[in-house]
């Protein structure tokens, strides 16, 4: 009876210790993970200009950000479903850098959304508060860092339908 109380003891630290380490993030991978959001961020606004080079130039970045990100410094569920969205964003990242046609871009740019949005809620590494917002006219999400909604599946040219949208989730950091 006498050990099993220290016993006791020693595993609730433990617990409470590695749970209190899997909460904190390596700055390796939060400045990684930051850096593949304003990647993200970047994309949507030259989407949101139609900025059809930009937009590529901006997937191209997010390709390279996105296989620098360091997945040793993962907690094993983090590590997952890291790789669970990867493969998608690599892809449709890639296929924005290949298409000179902004409408394939912002089809495109859909399915990047999606798997970003999965990805930041799955691994809670979402390093800034996040907004996700949702066009019913084109049936496609987006995420934003503000509030404002800036429709990017229409774009700059198309001043009554920039504002067509709502937001339906917060992603908080850490959250």
């Amino acid at each position: 009876m006498k050990l099993l109380k220290p016993a006791l003891a020693l595993a609730l630290i433990t617990l409470i210790f590695n749970l209190v380490k899997a909460q904190q993030q390596h700055p390796a991978l939060k400045f990684s993970v930051n850096l593949v959001v304003n990647d993200y961020l970047d994309l949507k606004n030259a989407l949101l200009n139609d900025k059809i080079a930009l937009a590529q130039n901006k997937a191209g970045k997010m390709v390279f950000d996105l296989n620098s990100v360091p997945d040793r410094d993962m907690t094993p569920q983090q590590h997952s479903a890291w790789f669970n969205y990867l493969g998608r964003l690599q892809s449709t990242s890639r296929a924005i850098g290949e298409t000179t046609n902004i409408e394939e871009q912002r089809k495109q740019f859909s399915a990047i959304s999606n798997a970003m949005y999965g990805l930041l809620k799955d691994t809670r590494l979402t390093p800034i508060t996040l907004y996700r917002q949702y066009s019913r006219a084109r049936d496609a999400y987006w995420l934003s860092n503000t509030q404002a909604i800036k429709n990017p599946y229409y774009g700059a040219n198309s001043k009554q339908m920039l504002k067509e949208g709502s937001t339906r989730d917060i992603l908080s950091p850490g959250k």
